[in-house]
Formats: structure tokens, sequence, C-alpha cells
């Protein structure tokens, strides 16, 4: 894996020590340069243009007066760039706005992943709780400035969500790094900055393989990532159970049915299908234990008995293995396969959140298989 190389601005600061530390154990990511105000082993913010290191993303955690000509040189170099400096003006924060439509930005008011896992479960309490108010207590270390980005992320997401209000309480306690949230019986806690590092290094990460398409936050990218991370495992998948002659077939899970699966990760691929020269079926990708998070039913039929198994063995199959080879959505094959004088051909409409699709196999030109599926994303 080639590792992402990233320009930290803010270096010498609380986050940008940890990150330094973390990256240089990590397979995927490297900060290749840095910038401080005052440490003379980094360029300082009137040297941007001296910048000899090559870098892919560049992340800023340092202050609101350096902004600007950070912003400015990512702009020039057309690099995506990720904000973590607190502070700015309503005019700073219109210009990063801006600069979205031409490069790449991220911009939250959370980093941390865990934090992302808390307000999601908040919104979902709101939703479900029939209170009409929530007070969110939060706790921090005596120099934090509250109401915090994440205090303020959780209220805006419940109001737009659910209509509800949230209360937010801010207590400066700890004198160490320690910060805290609580709505009722939720709670998340995080102390010093190895995670928030480790964090930023994932996100300028997938960062990198982003367009200019609006401000991404954390929310966005996590959910763009675990599509990219569906397509990857579809592929691996498909290519491990039915396509593959030799997958074993798994204890059937309803009457009649024929079951295989595939299990990688935090990723479990199902697929239960009936019958054979006609045949029926469904396929269901279940995310971190037993949620399902992607499915597709199909139906194909057999025109020509007398070629059925053939056509399997030497169109079907082989064609189900190209998954991936081109920019189709990998839910069945390629666009097109020949082999041994069959014809297979997909059409798919949508992309993997929502599609219908139908492919044929032809020999010598007379169609004698066709098959209709369509499926998507699984959500509650």
């Amino acid at each position: 894996m080639e590792k992402v190389k990233i320009l930290w601005s803010g270096i010498t600061g609380r986050t940008g020590k940890e990150a330094v530390e973390i990256a240089k154990e990590s397979d995927s990511v490297e900060i290749s340069a840095g910038l401080s105000r005052n440490n003379v082993d980094y360029y300082n913010y009137d040297e941007l243009d001296n910048i000899k290191e090559d870098f892919d993303v560049i992340v800023d955690f340092s202050h609101k007066d350096s902004f600007d000509r950070v912003l400015d040189f990512a702009l020039k170099v057309k690099k995506p760039i990720v904000i973590g400096t607190a502070g700015l003006t309503e005019e700073q924060m219109k210009r990063f706005e801006e600069a979205s439509k031409i490069i790449p930005v991220f911009r939250g008011g959370n980093f941390r992943f865990d934090v992302k896992k808390f307000i999601d479960e908040v919104v979902e309490y709101a939703k479900k709780s029939e209170k009409e108010s929530f007070d969110l207590i939060e706790t921090h270390y005596k120099t934090k400035k509250v109401p915090s980005e994440t205090a303020k992320v959780v209220a805006k997401r419940v109001l737009d969500e659910t209509g509800k209000q949230v209360n937010i309480k801010s207590l400066l306690e700890y004198d160490e790094l320690i910060n805290d949230w609580k709505i009722d019986d939720l709670r998340c806690r995080v102390i010093g900055f190895k995670e928030l590092a480790e964090n930023v290094l994932e996100i300028a990460r997938m960062m990198k393989a982003k367009t200019a398409s609006g401000v991404y936050d954390l929310d966005r990218l996590l959910k763009e990532q675990e599509l990219i991370d569906l397509h990857n495992f579809l592929i691996e998948a498909k290519k491990e159970t039915y396509a593959n002659e030799t997958a074993p077939i798994v204890t059937s899970t309803r009457r009649g049915s024929r079951d295989y699966e595939y299990i990688k990760d935090n990723w479990t691929y199902h697929d239960t299908y009936f019958g054979g020269i006609d045949f029926q079926g469904q396929e269901v990708v279940y995310h971190r234990g037993d949620t399902p998070t992607w499915g597709m039913v199909y139906y194909g039929r057999t025109l020509d008995e007398s070629l059925s198994e053939e056509a399997m063995d030497k169109a079907l199959r082989p064609a189900l293995m190209q998954v991936g080879k081109d920019d189709t959505i990998p839910v069945r094959g390629p666009k097109e396969f020949e082999n041994q004088g069959y014809k297979y051909t997909f059409k798919v409409t949508g992309d993997l959140t929502n599609f219908e699709g139908e492919e044929t196999i032809e020999k010598e030109g007379a169609k004698i298989y066709t098959l209709k599926c369509h499926g998507g994303r699984i959500r509650k």
C-alpha cells in the first residue's frame, strides 16, 4: 500500500506532536513536511512556496491567524485540506466553503470516530424519546473553549432531525486532557490527543481520493467510505461464492435452499437461492455483526434447457468471476464477456444504493438465458 503523504500545519501543537509519533509506525500515512509558527525544525508560514517535499493532503491544526495563508496555498497547489483550526471568523468559514468548490475540503465540529458514534446514538435516542428537550452536560479540561464544537453538533443534529432542543451545560473541571459528554444514560469520554491524532490521520488518508464537492464532515466521509468498502467487499465475496466452482455450500437457511457465505473483517455476505434451470434468490450483506446493510433479489430463467449446465459452466460462472474488471457496479458480472461461443451481457442502472439490472447469455446470436435483479442499501 502506498502511503498518503501529509503536510501538517501546526505540527508542534498537541495533536500534531501525537500525529508525528503515530505516523512513524504507520503503514498507510506519513507526515512528509510540517509547518510551525516558531520552530526552526519546520517550515514557517512565510516559506510555503519553499516546500520541497511531496504531499497529497494538507492538515491544518494551527491558528486562525495562519489559516488564510494555508488555505490560499492549498488552492494554489490544488490539494485536499483537512481543517481543524478553531476560532475561525465568519469570513474565514465562508472562504473555506467557497474553496470546497475547487478542492476537497474537510471541516467538522468533530474528528473523533467514537464521538461520532455517540452523536448518532443521541440522535436515535431523541427520535424515540417522548421528551421534547434534553440536557447535554459536557465536562472538559480547564482550558477548553466551551461550548465545544461537539456539543454544538449534537444540538444541531437533534434539532434538524427531530425538532427537539438540546440545552448545553458546560463545565471546566479536569486538570488532565479529558473531554466528557453526557445525555441521560448516554455518555462519551475521550482522554488526551493520541486518539484524535489517529482519527485525523485516517480522515486525511480518506480525503486523498475525494473530489471538490462541498464541505465534507465525518458523517459524510464515513458514509461514502462505507460504500467504497462495500464495493470492494462485494467484489471479493462474489469471487469466493457461487461464481467460484470450488466454493463450499454452507448450511441451508431455508427449506430447499442452497447457501453461500463469505466473511471478512466486519463484513458478512450471504447468498440464498432456490432452483437451477429456473431460479430465484437473495443476497444480503451484514456490517458489524447482524446489521443488514445491503441486499439484492434476483430471478433467472434458462430459455434453452438443453444448454443449462453448459451455459452456467462456460458463460455465467466465468463472467461472474470477472466482477470488478470494469466500471460496472459489482452486483453481477461485467458489461460484456465472451467465452467458447457464449456471449454474456449485463445492463444495470443506478448505483449500489439503488439499482436494477438484467443479464443475458447468447449462443450464436440466440438468447438462451436471462436474469433480472434489483436491490440497494438497507436502512431502518
